[in-house]
């Protein structure tokens, strides 16, 4: 199942789609996933999402301020700091789902946000599960992360 919703973030509101496990019988653990750099949350979330829903977990998918559906200005301007505390903002806001366990919240970057994750996970009490999903390319090597 899947919701369209919006939360707060420092006076942006952002927006995404929340999607829950079908009748769950007690709250569930969450996922909060957002690319990084400029992608939006049509861009394959939806699809990592639906898995996730389908093994029991919600899954927290949201644009970032300045893109997709969200608010912001200007327009397409990327801030990895305002990036990170508005995850931290769609963490504490998907806490607050009667249909989600609080205490079992985990991050999922992609890409950029895959970083961003690096940072959120212990300054968000989430380090026990997150994701990174990026590729670095340097010295004209490149290895999967």
């Amino acid at each position: 199942m899947r919701e369209d919703v919006e939360f707060d973030a420092a006076g942006v509101r952002l927006r995404g789609w929340l999607y829950l496990p079908d009748e769950p019988r007690e709250p569930v653990p969450a996922i909060v996933m957002a690319h990084g750099f400029s992608a939006v949350k049509e861009m394959y979330l939806d699809a990592y999402a639906e898995v996730f829903a389908e093994a029991g977990l919600a899954a927290l998918v949201f644009d970032n301020r300045n893109f997709g559906a969200s608010d912001g200005e200007p327009r397409q301007e990327i801030d990895p700091w305002a990036q990170v505390r508005d995850y931290r903002d769609a963490i504490t806001w998907v806490r607050t789902r009667s249909e989600v366990d609080a205490e079992r919240i985990g991050v999922w970057g992609s890409s950029y946000s895959g970083g961003h994750v690096l940072v959120l996970a212990p300054s968000t009490g989430v380090s026990s599960a997150w994701h990174r999903r990026c590729r670095w390319s340097a010295a004209g090597s490149t290895r999967s992360g």
